[in-house]
């Protein structure tokens, strides 16, 4: 099997026509020289801010490189996280428009990927937003509304097999609006699992959603996301028994 030295996949939406998004986003090496407001950094993958025309922009880069050299063998994450936000919005579930995308291979192995999305206007992860603007969780009405949406986006994703793997407030978005609106972002992890695992990552999913939860919302309001998430009005013994599997790992056992 022959593998050429050094392919670059780099692909733009299809309705890039602004001029400063096509200066700033036309090539895949002039998206790993740009420079920008740090919003998250790790040894393999950083997410920068950078603004053109009025408008922000989120620019994930991945590296395969230190203890992760291992991931160049597997598929790119930028290219999965494509798929996935894609796959969401696919369902209905809202995510930010992605402006590209696209992942550099050398002898057929993975060494650097990235995904650029645009940002929401007047929506901030909630992670952030229960440190800024903490009162917005005491407005009844927002909460139950952003609640109620989240809960039906993630029953969705279940009932269709699919986890999330990585459904931390940090990933969920929200307009502060007072009809809000809620986002999924950064899903390179999500993927559908055979039915004897599925439970158990959809266990990981609601318990990642519950544990800055217990810190926040009371109990009966936890519990009303639940039976959003069921879509029912009572609990059953097998709801039961899946709550304590959730509040369990929330927990830390």
């Amino acid at each position: 099997m022959k593998f050429a030295v050094n392919t670059i996949q780099w692909h733009l939406d299809h309705e890039v026509s602004d001029a400063a998004e096509m200066e700033l986003f036309s090539s895949f090496d002039r998206v790993f020289a740009m420079v920008g407001e740090i919003v998250s950094g790790g040894q393999y993958c950083e997410t920068i801010r950078v603004v053109a025309g009025g408008r922000d922009y989120y620019v994930k880069r991945y590296r395969a490189q230190g203890k992760h050299r291992w991931k160049a063998f597997g598929r790119s994450r930028a290219i999965a996280e494509y798929r996935n936000l894609t796959y969401f919005s696919r369902l209905g579930i809202p995510v930010p428009r992605i402006v590209g995308y696209g992942s550099q291979r050398m002898l057929g192995l993975f060494r650097r990927g990235a995904i650029i999305t645009e940002g929401v206007p007047q929506a901030t992860d909630l992670r952030t937003l229960c440190r800024t603007q903490p009162g917005l969780f005491r407005n009844r009405p927002w909460l139950l509304q952003v609640l109620r949406l989240l809960a039906g986006y993630v029953r969705l994703i279940h009932e269709d097999g699919f986890t999330h793997g990585d459904l931390h407030w940090r990933n969920i978005l929200a307009t502060t609006t007072a009809t809000p609106r809620v986002f999924f972002i950064d899903c390179p992890s999500g993927s559908r699992k055979l039915p004897l695992r599925h439970r158990h990552f959809l266990v990981k999913d609601l318990a990642s959603l519950d544990r800055p939860a217990v810190q926040l919302l009371s109990r009966t309001t936890r519990l009303r996301f639940y039976l959003w998430y069921r879509n029912q009005t009572h609990l059953t013994h097998k709801d039961k028994e899946l709550i304590a599997k959730v509040l369990l790992l929330s927990s830390g056992g």
